[in-house]
């Protein structure tokens, strides 16, 4: 066999290890950058003065045949520079996506993650972003969703490593402090989700002592699910409390999905008795181009 076709075929087995370890890369890529002029997001929601603005955001690890992530991103870093959120978690976020964020939001925006696994730029974060000038950085870490959080592991027959990161903010003209938390449960079995909440609502309860906490992240569970049902046990569920609340499904496969009443698989969550006034389940598109195969979801409230 000749070289380059050895080649070839090692690049093509680490591609489907990658894939079906459910690590984010792609194969395909568009061909051109699209110029999409002035991207202009309506339906921006006023914030009250009061109010802190929280967002999750799957931006989707690959290049798609619906949309590179060269293309994508404009779309992306524009729903969150016009929506201005005062931290926001995201998921699926490779090294390139991390790159990208931080070029363009890191004059305004600070960030705390780590990847989960050791696959370099396969790797994912589960970061959480803050506005830097608004917030003091008092505290920060991930853990892994496993019997061992504290370092690279995985339990519960999990396809992946899972992990949390926190990120704990203090208002530098207020002192008030909350605790913005962000993670991506596993995606195949609804057991391992359980076992991986049961992690993550242990880590939550030993948060609290900072001030209230805001959960984001992917659960890759419908609120029928065990899992979400034991969320909502410990915390509220912002779609469901907010004053104003747009909700609805938050998977769509790049709009092939339809809305037929099934429900959110990403979630904002609050410690116990936060009042919430608007959640929004963010819909736009550019040029038919989505963000993302997921809507990004975005809440007020007052911590």
């Amino acid at each position: 066999m000749k070289k380059g076709k050895k080649i070839l075929i090692a690049v093509a087995a680490v591609a489907a290890v990658a894939v079906a370890a459910g690590i984010g890369f792609g194969i395909y890529s568009a061909s051109t950058t699209i110029d999409f002029g002035e991207i202009v997001i309506d339906g921006i929601p006023e914030k009250s003065e009061q109010a802190t603005r929280v967002m999750s955001f799957n931006v989707r690890c690959a290049d798609d045949p619906e949309g590179s992530i060269n293309n994508r991103s404009q779309l992306v870093t524009a729903v969150i520079d016009q929506y201005a959120p005062d931290s926001f978690g995201v998921q699926e976020t490779t090294a390139k996506w991390m790159r990208i964020l931080k070029s363009e939001l890191g004059d305004r925006y600070g960030c705390v993650g780590k990847a989960r696994d050791y696959f370099g730029p396969f790797s994912e974060y589960s970061a959480v972003f803050y506005l830097k000038d608004k917030y003091n950085l008092i505290d920060e870490g991930t853990i892994w969703l496993s019997e061992t959080p504290e370092k690279k592991s995985k339990s519960f027959d999990s396809a992946c490593y899972r992990i949390a990161t926190w990120a704990v903010l203090e208002d530098k003209e207020t002192g008030v402090r909350y605790t913005h938390m962000n993670t991506h449960l596993d995606h195949v079995l609804e057991s391992t989700r359980d076992g991986q909440a049961g992690v993550l609502l242990t880590k939550l309860e030993e948060l609290q002592a900072e001030g209230n906490v805001i959960v984001t992240g992917d659960f890759n569970a419908y609120p029928d699910e065990d899992v979400y049902k034991r969320m909502v046990k410990v915390t509220d569920d912002v779609a469901s409390t907010a004053k104003n609340a747009d909700s609805g499904i938050t998977y769509h496969n790049y709009g092939k999905i339809k809305d037929e009443g099934q429900g959110a698989i990403d979630f904002i969550f609050t410690s116990k008795g936060v009042k919430a006034e608007t959640y929004k389940v963010i819909r736009n598109t550019v040029k038919d181009m989505y963000p993302s195969d997921h809507y990004p979801i975005v809440a007020d409230v007052i911590v």
